[in-house]
Parts: C-alpha cells; sequence; structure tokens
C-alpha cells in the first residue's frame, strides 16, 4: 500500500506510463532513480533533471535498455529510437543548396543530436556549416555525455549557440542555407514575429523546413502571411513495424531558387 501512494505521486506522464494495471507489484528504488516492475519490463533510470531555460521547464533524461528518452514538462521532446522521417526531412531541407560554396544550416534544438547528425549526412561538405540554436545548456552537457550522436558535438563544422533559434535569427539576416525544427511532441505555437525572423534569416530559395506530428494550417496561415511559399507532405516515421505511422512535413521556402551559377 505504501509503495502504490508513492506510486500516485509520480509527477510526469513517462513515470506513469510504465505502471501497467496487471502489475502485481511496483518497486521504486529509495533514490528515485531507477523505476521498474517485476517481471519482463527493463528498468527506467533517471539519468538527470534541470530546471533551466528562461520559462522555468523541467527537463529530464531517460534510459530504457539503451534507449535515451527527453522529457520536457513529462512529454517526450526527443528520443534515440531510428526515425525515418527526421532523416528524410534533413535531405529535403538542404537538397536545394547542396551546391553552395560554403552552405550555413540551423538547427533548432539540439534534442538528442538525431537531426543534426542526420543533416550533415544529407550535407557532407567539408566547407558546410552547421549552428544549433540550443538555449538549454544541460541539454548540451547530456548530449556529450550520453548520446549516441556525441561526436557531432566535436566536429569542427559545428558550433552550439546558447540561445533559441527565433532570436539567433534575427542576428543572421539573409546568412542561413536552410532552417531545420522538429516539432512532434507538441502543436508549434510559432508567433508571426518568429515566422519573420526565419524568413529573414533565410538566404533566397532556402528553406524552413518543420516535421510536425500531425498537419497544423493555423502554422501554415502564419508562414504564409510571414513571406513563404509553403508545401505540406506526409512522411513515415519509422520503416519498422508492421502499422505505418506518419508525421507531417512542411516546407516553407523564401523565393524563387536561383542556381548559384547565375549568382
Amino acid at each position: 500500500m505504501e509503495e502504490w501512494s508513492r506510486y500516485k505521486r509520480l509527477r510526469t506522464r513517462w513515470e506513469r506510463r510504465i505502471i501497467i494495471l496487471e502489475s502485481a507489484r511496483i518497486s521504486l528504488l529509495t533514490n528515485g532513480r531507477i523505476c521498474y516492475i517485476s517481471g519482463s519490463m527493463k528498468p527506467l533510470v533517471k539519468l538527470g533533471e534541470a530546471t533551466t531555460d528562461a520559462e522555468g521547464h523541467e527537463w529530464e533524461l531517460w534510459m530504457r535498455d539503451g534507449e535515451l528518452s527527453l522529457m520536457q514538462d513529462g512529454a517526450s521532446v526527443a528520443s534515440t529510437r531510428p526515425c525515418t522521417s527526421e532523416v528524410s526531412m534533413a535531405q529535403l531541407a538542404v537538397s536545394p543548396v547542396a551546391r553552395a560554396n560554403k552552405p550555413l544550416i540551423m538547427i533548432a534544438g539540439l534534442g538528442l543530436g538525431g537531426s543534426v547528425a542526420a543533416a550533415m549526412a544529407a550535407l557532407p561538405r567539408a566547407k558546410a556549416r552547421f549552428v544549433i540554436a540550443e538555449p538549454v545548456e544541460q541539454v548540451v552537457c547530456w548530449n556529450r555525455e550520453f548520446s549516441p550522436f556525441k561526436e557531432v558535438l566535436d566536429d569542427e563544422r559545428v558550433t552550439v549557440e546558447n540561445e533559441g533559434a527565433a532570436g539567433l535569427c534575427r542576428k543572421r539576416h539573409g546568412s542561413l542555407h536552410a532552417i531545420i525544427l522538429r516539432h512532434t511532441h507538441a502543436r508549434c505555437e510559432m508567433s508571426l514575429a518568429d515566422a519573420q525572423a526565419y524568413f529573414q534569416a533565410l538566404k533566397g530559395g532556402s528553406m524552413l523546413a518543420i516535421l510536425l506530428a500531425r498537419p497544423d494550417n493555423k502554422l501554415n496561415g502564419t508562414l504564409k502571411r510571414a513571406g513563404f511559399e509553403i508545401s505540406v507532405s506526409a512522411l513515415s516515421i519509422t520503416d519498422k513495424g508492421k502499422q505505418t505511422r506518419m508525421h507531417t512535413l512542411v516546407l516553407a521556402r523564401r523565393g524563387r531558387f536561383v542556381p548559384f551559377a547565375e549568382r
């Protein structure tokens, strides 16, 4: 009974999900960092927690069976599960500028490094540069210690800026060849001012790529009012499993693409 009372006080949805109704016993280690259910379920280990960003969000890093999950206020915002849609988004975002002399790509949010690794694989150029806009310093620290993509942070082509993507874009007028934003954990509440900042930061013909959990007509309207030409498509989340689950990809282009030979 005492253990059940402790379960009811668990704060995050991720912690609650590990409890299944058929469980006969719940075990919580005294340090509060490991939760598991007796039987076949693998232990869920908390690797770290922090409340460090300006809005006071609570960040946590969990691991189960070698798989990492980054949580914001109890909702998963990134994981190390293979994600086909993330790779496809990166490829489509950089394809128009693949021949640029020194392409500069911004990744909005480090997550667990998957988007950065996908962008670098899609643009394996020595002169390519990748800027990561990550306002939460602890997320960067966790990536350096735990992420399977930690090597991207040591690549000389990569820089990390401790600032949000929109704020950073306001300082980079007309300098970016692509912006990659994954927002599959919640609705993308983008203001018109932020959309205009993204628009002004891009070079002509370059794209803002946004990966969403589902279609969002409000976001599409905001991007159009900011000046973007948009296209929307569905991408398979993974090529594994019997059931096909989809993400929504929004490609927002700033104007007509001009071949680099004509510039």
